[in-house]
């Protein structure tokens, strides 16, 4: 009995850690242009915006931002993609010229395991005065049409 206890708390611990996305104190993240210029979260308040924390080596997140990418123009013509990662700042700068990526990349000055992102992408959705409506743990199917309308819906 007891160990099917443990068991089962260990289970919920787990999962909440890689499945759920962690709630996120964004004004205080230590944020980075690829300039090295410091970036305010709260800067980007008028913006619709899809935040991802995400890596050059992580295949989901690569397919997500391709996705991205290809509906950028019409779909989410006026929705800022913002990409966080706490990888090094040669790597971020090579990662985003090597895809031709039309997003902001940002360096997370601390690792994932600081503000809780244990997987990998991890998304927010925030609306225009920097409401979170949405946070997602893993790829998001942004091709279906679907999928993205319901996401820009809900930065209105």
């Amino acid at each position: 009995m007891a160990l099917t206890a443990i068991v089962l708390l260990l289970g919920v611990y787990l999962y909440k850690k890689f499945n759920v996305a962690p709630s996120i104190n964004f004004d205080a993240l230590e944020l980075y242009d690829l300039d090295t210029n410091k970036v305010a979260f709260k800067n980007l308040k008028g913006k619709k915006l899809i935040v991802s924390f995400g890596a050059s080596w992580c295949p989901n997140c690569i397919d997500e931002l391709n996705t991205l990418k290809k509906i950028k123009d019409t779909q989410l013509q006026n929705v800022e993609i913002i990409c966080i990662s706490d990888e090094d700042f040669e790597v971020i700068k090579n990662w985003k010229e090597k895809k031709q990526y039309p997003f902001t990349f940002l360096k997370l000055n601390s690792g994932f395991n600081s503000v809780g992102v244990y997987s990998i992408p991890t998304t927010y959705i925030f609306d225009t005065k920097l409401q979170l409506k949405l946070q997602e743990v893993g790829f998001i199917d942004w091709e279906d049409v679907d999928v993205a309308k319901s996401m820009v819906e809900l930065m209105e």
